[in-house]
Order: structure tokens, then sequence, then C-alpha cells
């Protein structure tokens, strides 16, 4: 037969169990310290990944912006393509036949300003209407 000694808390219940009685008297005292432990500790509550938003469906997030800075920095920087002032359109253009992957407008966009800030393009123009070139 087997014996179970459950202490209940606001978190739930912390449980012990044994084949002798004499285990579950002796563990008591134990028991309810762990218990107290547990309950003046902060929980941690682990998000629920079953709701997906249409971010999470998408194309990944800053992983997609990297993707496209790791392209035009391999692709297109080695190259007098950023000789002449170039906008994020002609920029996509290019990298959709260079690499063969379709990139997001606003992608481009943000890597482009990403590398103008580490200053390895120039940039000209006014807010939504910049040009990049070396």
């Amino acid at each position: 037969m087997k014996y179970i000694l459950s202490y209940n808390t606001k978190f739930g219940a912390v449980s012990v169990e044994s084949k002798n009685p004499q285990d579950l008297i002796d563990a008591y005292v134990h028991l309810k310290v762990v218990a107290e432990r547990l309950e003046s500790k902060p929980r941690i509550v682990a998000k629920s990944t079953t709701l997906r938003t249409k971010k999470a469906k998408g194309r990944g997030g800053r992983g997609e912006t990297a993707r496209v800075i790791r392209e035009i920095e391999t692709s297109l920087m080695g190259t007098d393509f950023f000789a002449n002032p170039r906008t994020t359109g002609e920029t996509n253009e290019r990298l959709r036949k260079v690499s063969r992957q379709s990139f997001t407008s606003r992608k481009v966009s943000q890597a482009l300003g990403i590398l103008w800030q580490k200053h390895l393009l120039k940039r000209v123009g006014k807010r939504n209407y910049y040009s990049y070139s070396k």
C-alpha cells in the first residue's frame, strides 16, 4: 500500500508519498518548509505559444532584416551598384535578381538605414524619399 501526504498552498499542492506511514509523519515538517519556500518565491509563468499573431506568422522580424543586410553586404557592396544613389525599390529589385529571394520593402529600407547608421552608405533626400550610395 502507498501513502500520500499533500500540503495545499496558494499555487497548488506539494506532496510526498511512501509505503511507510511513519516516513510521512517525519517528512511533514520538511514538506511544510518546502511549500513555504515555494510560496515566497515569485512564480514564473510561461508565455502561451498557442496564440499566433500576424507578426509570428510573418517572415521572422529581425531575422529578415539581418538577411537583407547580409545580402547587401555580400552581393551589392562589392560592386558598383551604389556608385549612384539608389532607392529602396531599386535595391530591392537588384536583391531579388542577385539572391533570388523576395524581401519586403520595409525590411530593405530598415537594412539600408542600418547600413547608413554604420557609415557604410551615404543617404540623400528627404524622409520617405531617401536614396543611398557609397
